[in-house]
C-alpha cells in the first residue's frame, strides 16, 4: 500500500507543479482593466442592493425600536444609524425600513433630496420649509409640557425618515443651527418616530459641540461584514466576470477538509478581502474591483470590452477576468493643508467646494489647486459637484489623520 500511496502523492505534486507553472505564465499576461471596463463594473456595483449583512440587523433594530415606541409612552421616538463616511448610509437605511412589518404606518421623507443651501445660516429655514409640507408634523413654537396619555399611543402611526443628517449642518460659525432646529422638532413631535442616518465623524463632532447623543439616545452602528456576506453580496457580478470555481478533486475525499476544497479556497479569498476592508462594504467593493485583471490577448481579440449582465447564462461571456490578492492602496505624500481638506470632507460625508472653503475658513481659490491634485491622486472623488473620499483610501487616511492629532470618527 505504501508504494501506491507514494506514487499517488508524486502524481498529485506533479499536477500541482504543472498548474502552478501554467498559473505563473498566465499571470505574466495579466494587465489592469481598461478604463471602459472598470467604469462599467463600477456602475454595476452601484446598482447592487445593500448587503443583507447590513440590512437584516438594521431592520431588526428599527423594528424593535418602533414596537417599543408604540407600546411605551416613555420610549425614545428616534433611531439613528451610524456608519463610516464612505458607506451609502441613506441607501442602506431606506432598504432596511421594515415597511411590510408596519403596513399601517405612514412614512414621510421630507428631506430626501436635501442639499446644503449656499449660505449655511439658511439650513434651518430650509428644514422648516421642507417640514411645513406635512401637516402631521407640528412646527408651532414653544415646548410642549403636556403629560402623555395611554390614548396617545394609538396616534403613533407616522415615521419620518431623515436619510442624511450630515446635510443638515456645516462646520462653521452658526452652521449647526439646522441640527438644533431638527432636534427641537423631533422632541416636540413624540407622536412621530424619526429614523436618521449619520456618519461617525459627523456624529462625534455634533456630540462635541451640541451633546446630540443626549437627545437622540437610541443609536445603532452598522455591523462588520464577513467574507461569506461579501461573497453573497457581490455574487451577481462575480458569476458574470470571473470563471466558475474548479471542481473538487476526487483523490482522497475522506481526507479533504472544507478549507482545502476549491469552494473553501474561494471563501478564504473573501475572508481575506473582508479583513483588508475592515468589514466595510464599499471599501471591500473598491478593493475587489482594483484586484481584477484581464489577459492582454482578450483586449486584442475583443475591441468592444463589455459584459452582458442580462444574459441568461452568466458564464457565456466573451471576456473572463482574473483576480489577484487585494491590498490597500498607498497614500500619496500629503501636505498639512491636504489633511485639513480631507478631514473636513470626512466630517461632512460629501461637500461642495464652496462649503468646503467655508468650513476651513479659507478662500475657494486658495484650496482649489490642492483639491484638483487630490482628485488626480484618487484620494478624493467628485460626483455632480460633491466631493467625497475614495473608499479604498479610507483606512489608511484615517490612520494618517489620527497620527497627526486630528479628531477621527470612532467607527
Amino acid at each position: 500500500m505504501a508504494p501506491l500511496f507514494v506514487d499517488s502523492l508524486k502524481q498529485q505534486f506533479h499536477t500541482w507543479f504543472t498548474q502552478q507553472q501554467a498559473t505563473t505564465e498566465e499571470a505574466a499576461d495579466l494587465v489592469e482593466l481598461p478604463d471602459t471596463l472598470s467604469l462599467q463594473l463600477a456602475r454595476q456595483l452601484e446598482t447592487l442592493a445593500s448587503p443583507e449583512g447590513y440590512c437584516a440587523p438594521v431592520k431588526a433594530s428599527i423594528t424593535e425600536a418602533i414596537e417599543t415606541w408604540q407600546t411605551n409612552l416613555e420610549a425614545p421616538n428616534s433611531f439613528v444609524l451610524l456608519g463610516n463616511p464612505v458607506e451609502p448610509l441613506p441607501k442602506i437605511l431606506s432598504e432596511s425600513i421594515p415597511r411590510q412589518t408596519f403596513p399601517d404606518l405612514e412614512i414621510l421623507t421630507p428631506l430626501d433630496c436635501l442639499q446644503r443651501p449656499l449660505h449655511p445660516r439658511h439650513i434651518s429655514q430650509q428644514i422648516q420649509k421642507a417640514l411645513e409640507l406635512y401637516p402631521q408634523i407640528d412646527l408651532s413654537p414653544g415646548d410642549r409640557q403636556d403629560q402623555p396619555t395611554v390614548d396617545q399611543l394609538e396616534q403613533r402611526q407616522t415615521l419620518v425618515i431623515i436619510p442624511c443628517l450630515e446635510q443638515c449642518f456645516l462646520r462653521c460659525i452658526g452652521g449647526w443651527e439646522g441640527i438644533e432646529t431638527l432636534r427641537d422638532i423631533t422632541i416636540q413631535n413624540r407622536h412621530c418616530f424619526w429614523i436618521m442616518s449619520c456618519n461617525h465623524w459627523a456624529w462625534d463632532f455634533l456630540d462635541f459641540v451640541g451633546q446630540i447623543s443626549a437627545y437622540f439616545s437610541h443609536v445603532d452602528t452598522l455591523p462588520k461584514l464577513k467574507g461569506e456576506m461579501l461573497q453573497t453580496w457581490l455574487e451577481p457580478i462575480t458569476q458574470v466576470v470571473l470563471p466558475p470555481p474548479p471542481s473538487a478533486p476526487d483523490d482522497f475525499p475522506e481526507e479533504d477538509s472544507e478549507s482545502d476544497s476549491p469552494k473553501g479556497e474561494r471563501l478564504d479569498d473573501w475572508q481575506n478581502l473582508a479583513s483588508q476592508a475592515d468589514g466595510t462594504g464599499q471599501i471591500a467593493a473598491n478593493l475587489w474591483l482594483q484586484s481584477l485583471r484581464i489577459h492582454q490577448e482578450q483586449i486584442e481579440q475583443h475591441p468592444n470590452l463589455q459584459f452582458d449582465f442580462d444574459a441568461t447564462d452568466p458564464h457565456q461571456q466573451p471576456l473572463t477576468l482574473e483576480s489577484v490578492k487585494p491590498s490597500l492602496p498607498s497614500l500619496p505624500s500629503l501636505a498639512s493643508g491636504d489633511l485639513y481638506i480631507l478631514h473636513s470632507v470626512l466630517i461632512h460625508g460629501q461637500i461642495s467646494r464652496a462649503h468646503l472653503a467655508l468650513s476651513l475658513g479659507e478662500s475657494r481659490n486658495r484650496i482649489q489647486a490642492r483639491i484638483q491634485w487630490l482628485l488626480r491622486q484618487g484620494v478624493l472623488r467628485e460626483n455632480q459637484g460633491a466631493l467625497s473620499i475614495q473608499a479604498a483610501h479610507y483606512i489608511r487616511l484615517k490612520s494618517e489623520l489620527a497620527n497627526n492629532n486630528f479628531f477621527v470618527g470612532e467607527d
